[in-house]
């Protein structure tokens, strides 16, 4: 009896942690200032999902969540450059070990994808090009793909990462080949038709269309969201996005 009364216990302490990391995360943008958050609620939802990584029961789901707060900790609220790198650096090195540990799971690839990315767009090219990133990306952005019939939200998150790759990788034999730039529209348009309500995807389009002299299909993009206010649930990530599309239609 003492021993079941241990196990529910511990169990119930897990499954505790993974919640308190869920309620510090939605107050990630408490007391945020020009588009940048306070670090402290993002790092105390890093510390309850950190403990929730101690029981298999909760590991998946505070593994991926551990990551997405790793990216809005770099993006959001981590102003030093140098800060910012060993953050995705330390995504990095722990979402690898995830996604090896849970090679089917979408959430987890997708935001290793988002660290790996942004820590290769930070460090030396040449550091990210010996770390495999655009191999790694490329391939985590197929697999999402190929869950459409069952997921469409990650296959647009798959389709939006190539979209990217597409549009701002360069071209390097047997290693980014199959780079090309006007591939990015089209990832880009199927990853909208999936989920239309992704932000980030409809900027990344117009951005596209900017940097090809389309201004016009650019406004186009834009027009839908453009006077839009930012959800509360992901209020500082909605609000750079907008600031973004202003400056494109300045």
């Amino acid at each position: 009896m003492i021993f079941v009364l241990l196990f529910v216990s511990i169990a119930f302490a897990q499954i505790h942690d993974l919640h308190q990391g869920d309620s510090y995360y939605a107050l990630r943008a408490q007391d945020s200032k020009d588009n940048m958050a306070n670090e402290k609620n993002v790092k105390l939802a890093i510390s309850y999902y950190n403990l929730a990584l101690k029981d298999s029961s909760t590991k998946q789901e505070a593994a991926w969540k551990l990551l997405r707060a790793y990216y809005f900790l770099g993006c959001f609220a981590t102003p030093d450059v140098k800060k910012r790198i060993q953050i995705f650096e330390k995504a990095k090195k722990e979402g690898k070990s995830f996604v090896n540990a849970y090679p089917k799971n979408t959430e987890i690839a997708y935001w290793y994808s988002v660290n790996l990315g942004l820590w290769a767009s930070l460090v030396n090219p040449a550091i990210a090009l010996k770390a495999g990133s655009i191999k790694e990306t490329r391939e985590i952005a197929k697999m999402l793909i190929a869950s459409e019939a069952t997921d469409k939200e990650a296959a647009a998150r798959g389709y939006q990462i190539l979209g990217k790759a597409h549009q701002k990788l360069p071209n390097i034999v047997f290693v980014s080949s199959w780079v090309k730039r006007d591939s990015a529209e089209y990832h880009y348009k199927k990853s909208l038709k999936l989920n239309p309500n992704d932000w980030a995807t409809r900027l990344f389009l117009a951005e596209y269309y900017k940097e090809n002299s389309r201004e016009k299909k650019m406004e186009e993009v834009l027009k839908p969201v453009i006077g839009k206010r930012p959800n509360p649930e992901n209020y500082l990530e909605d609000e750079r996005n907008i600031i973004k599309m202003k400056k494109l239609l300045d």
